[in-house]
């Protein structure tokens, strides 16, 4: 089960940060369990999960298959090959999922392709080299990410970057003694719980323009012609 699913205050940040780029349909790469995508079913967003884990997809077929206006779709980045020519989105969703990709400049350009005219790519990905440790192994990561070469990188694949700054400093703290200093597999639940409940407070500095943080946030627009 995706540990990050339970931590409420979290989420529900992420999704706020993105709200004034998030159209009418929405397609959420790497769904996961649907924590995001409910969210966005549940604000009027028509949306297509596309989830290449056998472990979660049955859990949302079981969230979703009842809900019209979610699409699961159990397939990985060769979906997108053909999704230009079937239909388009508003907003794809992109979020703890980049780093997983070998080929991330590849699923880039599929997902620019994704897009209407116009619509923007909303990206969340873990932040700076010297924080890659034993939780990145345990969890798949390829790489951590720097906010310039990810910018150029949403450049050079057809993307207008709209911002690109690192967020949660906090977060790059408690992950670097967890994976770096402890050597821990995973997120420790207990943290992880006092962690969410800090998330009004934290909020606060989220539009700071601070030199580090856990992960890079960054928009990236297609253009309109």
């Amino acid at each position: 089960m995706d540990r990050m699913a339970g931590a409420g205050n979290y989420n529900d940040w992420l999704l706020e940060r993105g709200r004034p780029f998030i159209g009418g349909r929405v397609l959420d790469f790497g769904a996961g369990v649907g924590t995001f995508t409910a969210a966005l079913a549940a604000r009027g967003a028509e949306v297509v999960a596309i989830e290449p884990d056998p472990e979660f997809t049955p859990r949302l077929h079981e969230r979703f298959d009842a809900d019209d206006r979610v699409t699961i779709v159990a397939d990985d980045a060769g979906w997108l090959a053909g999704t230009a020519a079937r239909e388009r989105f508003d907003t794809v969703l992109c979020l703890n999922v980049l780093e997983h990709i070998e080929d991330d400049a590849g699923v880039l350009r599929g997902l620019r392709d994704s897009l209407v005219p116009g619509g923007h790519l909303l990206l969340l990905a873990p932040a700076h080299r010297f924080l890659f440790g034993e939780i990145d192994r345990n969890v798949g990561h390829e790489r951590r990410y720097s906010r310039a070469p990810l910018r150029a990188l949403l450049q050079q694949s057809g993307l207008q970057p709209v911002e690109v700054r690192y967020v949660n400093p906090v977060g790059a703290l408690g992950w670097f003694v967890s994976s770096r200093l402890l050597r821990r597999g995973q997120v420790p639940s207990g943290p992880l719980r006092a962690y969410d409940r800090l998330v009004p407070i934290l909020q606060r500095l989220d539009r700071l323009p601070l030199p580090f943080g856990l992960s890079v946030w960054a928009v990236g627009r297609r253009a309109s012609k």
